[in-house]
C-alpha cells in the first residue's frame, strides 16, 4: 500500500478545513466545498489547524489480504477439480470398482467429480441390494450447480426415491421423484423419474396424480406426447 495517503497535507493560509460526521468541508476565498469520506478513510486536522492528516485504517489491509487469499484459494480449488476429474476418469477406464469410486469421493470431497463418484457408488450398492450402504453413500452427496451437476442431482434424487420404494415409504418416494423431475432440464432424467412417480401414485391409489404426472411431463417435453398421452385422463 502506498504511503502517500499517510503524509500530511499543508493547508494554505486563509483556508479552513472541518471534518464532521463523515464529511470534509473546505472553506476558502473562492468558496466552499463539501465531500463525503470513504468509510475506510480517516481524516484529521492537527491542533494548529494548518495540516491535514490522512490515514487508511486497518480495514484496507484486511481487504487486501482477503482478495489475495481468495485468488489463491480459487486457484487451489480449480486444481483440485482438475485432479478429481483425472482420478475418476482413470477409475472409469481401469478397475471401475465401488472401492475405487469411494476413494475418489473421500480424497476429492467437495468437487464435482466426487459427487459423480458418490452417485456411482450409491447406484452400485443399491443394485447389489445393500440398501443401508447405498443410503450411507448417498448421504455424502452435495447438490451441485451447473447443467451437468443438475443432471446428477436428478439421478441422485431418483436413487433416493428407489430406496424409499424399497422401504415401502411411498410418500417419501413421491417427494423424491418429484424433486428428480424438477432438478434439471434433461428430458431422459425427468422421464425416468416421472414414470417412477406415476407408478408410486398408482400404488397409492391416486389415479388423478398418476395422470397429472404424465401431463406435467408432456407439458415440459411435448416430444413425449405420443408415448404418454394415453395415460392422461380426459
Amino acid at each position: 500500500m502506498s504511503r502517500i495517503g499517510r503524509k500530511p497535507i499543508a493547508i494554505p493560509a486563509g483556508v479552513e478545513v472541518k471534518v464532521d460526521n463523515g464529511l470534509v468541508t473546505v472553506k476558502g476565498p473562492k468558496g466552499t466545498l463539501t465531500h463525503a469520506l470513504h468509510p475506510d478513510m480517516i481524516i484529521k486536522v492537527d491542533k494548529n489547524g494548518n495540516k491535514l492528516l490522512w490515514a487508511i485504517i486497518i480495514v484496507g489491509f484486511a481487504l487486501s489480504a482477503f482478495f489475495i487469499f481468495k485468488n489463491f484459494n480459487d486457484s487451489r480449488k480449480e486444481r483440485k477439480e482438475q485432479n478429481a476429474s483425472v482420478a475418476i476418469g482413470n477409475e472409469l477406464n481401469t478397475t471401475n470398482s465401488v472401492e475405487g469410486y469411494d476413494k475418489v469421493q473421500e480424497e476429492y470431497e467437495g468437487t464435482a467429480a466426487a459427487n459423480t463418484a458418490t452417485y456411482v457408488v450409491g447406484a452400485e450398492l443399491l443394485k447389489a441390494g445393500d440398501i443401508e450402504a447405498a443410503k450411507a453413500a448417498l448421504a455424502k452427496y452435495e447438490d451441485g450447480k451447473g447443467v451437468a451437476a443438475e443432471v446428477i442431482n436428478g439421478l441422485v434424487y431418483t436413487l433416493r426415491g428407489d430406496i424409499a420404494v424399497e422401504e415401502n415409504d411411498l410418500q417419501s418416494a413421491a417427494e423424491l421423484f418429484t424433486k428428480a423431475m424438477e432438478a434439471s432440464d434433461d428430458m431422459y432424467t425427468a422421464e425416468n423419474a416421472a414414470h417412477k412417480l406415476a407408478l408410486v401414485y398408482a400404488a397409492m391409489g391416486d389415479l388423478q396424480k398418476f395422470s397429472e404426472t404424465y401431463k406435467t411431463l408432456i407439458a415440459k417435453y411435448p416430444e413425449l406426447t405420443t408415448t404418454y398421452a394415453k395415460f392422461i385422463a380426459e
